[in-house]
């Protein structure tokens, strides 16, 4: 793909016009002028600029600098997220993404302005504020149409995956269950067919060793993939009309404390669990739902069994 922009325009003959738009326009050619690879990536780092995500960061992390920056901490941030998004697995990606097409992206921080930004700079006391400014784009997003459709549940998929650490000394990298090495996050995304992949709502970072059945990572992490919701679409349990949202996981969320967690937080569940012949005839293994929570639906039988 060929990205024209507004200076390349004014050289082949057009009016020199001022333009008072705040970014560059983009026009798509075919004709070999100006061809880039991953030119995508400059346009989902343009939407973290319009939906607000840059300017909100940079003001949560504006107390971590002692003078003015060279980079905005929101910009460095974007960046980095933008060069994941588009299969970046280090912060060394980003600079082989973006940092020899500054003609397109614009000029990117040098990798150790951005391995302090994430090793120093957004830490515990600040991971609060970097959540509610996703939060915010999110909603800046869906509030310009890219929101669900209206009245349909939301289904939020919590599961834990396995990352390999090749290196042996990562922090936290630990024996895996499947005999590997590294990390074990557990991540919440919300199913959107539309969307491959569906969207990352929150993810908890954990050692290669925890444990598939942690009720507590699973409560914490689904509190964190609810706080991420525009504030429209979050659950309310004393509200019948609020949105209707369901969880699902496999057994290693099936836990009487998360199914607990899930009813007190209003939200329906749905976990996987291997059941035992001849239970699902008993009645006691598919006890009603708490008094007032409408949406809490225990699907997995044996998993709710009392006792």
């Amino acid at each position: 793909m060929g990205l024209l922009t507004a200076h390349d325009a004014w050289q082949e003959g057009t009016s020199q016009v001022k333009s008072s738009a705040a970014v560059s326009r983009v026009k798509v050619s075919a004709d070999g002028r100006g061809v880039v690879s991953h030119a995508g990536v400059g346009m989902l780092r343009e939407v973290a600029d319009l939906a607000g995500l840059s300017a909100q960061v940079t003001a949560v992390l504006a107390d971590t600098y002692r003078g003015p920056w060279s980079y905005e901490p929101g910009a460095v941030f974007a960046d980095l997220a933008a060069a994941v998004a588009d299969g970046a697995d280090c912060i060394d990606g980003v600079g082989q993404r973006c940092g020899d097409r500054e003609h397109v992206f614009g000029p990117a921080a040098s990798t150790t302005t951005m391995w302090r930004l994430v090793d120093a700079r957004i830490d515990a006391a600040h991971l609060p504020g970097i959540r509610a400014a996703r939060a915010h784009a999110r909603a800046a997003a869906w509030a310009a149409g890219a929101a669900p459709d209206p009245g349909e549940w939301l289904h939020l998929d919590v599961d834990a995956t396995i990352t390999i650490d090749h290196s042996d000394n990562k922090q936290d990298a630990a024996a895996t269950w499947k005999k590997t090495w590294g990390h074990h996050p557990l991540l919440v995304f919300l199913d959107r067919p539309e969307i491959a992949g569906g969207e990352a709502l929150a993810g908890l970072l954990r050692p290669g060793n925890a444990g598939s059945n942690t009720a507590a990572d699973h409560i914490t992490v689904l509190g964190w993939a609810l706080a991420s919701l525009p504030a429209a679409y979050r659950p309310d349990p004393d509200d019948p009309a609020a949105q209707q949202i369901l969880v699902r996981c496999d057994s290693a969320g099936a836990t009487h404390t998360f199914a607990a967690a899930c009813r007190k937080a209003g939200v329906g569940f749905s976990f996987g669990y291997p059941s035992i012949p001849g239970c699902a005839t008993r009645p006691r293994c598919s006890p009603p739902p708490a008094a007032g929570i409408r949406r809490s639906i225990p699907t997995a039988i044996c998993a709710m069994a009392p006792g």
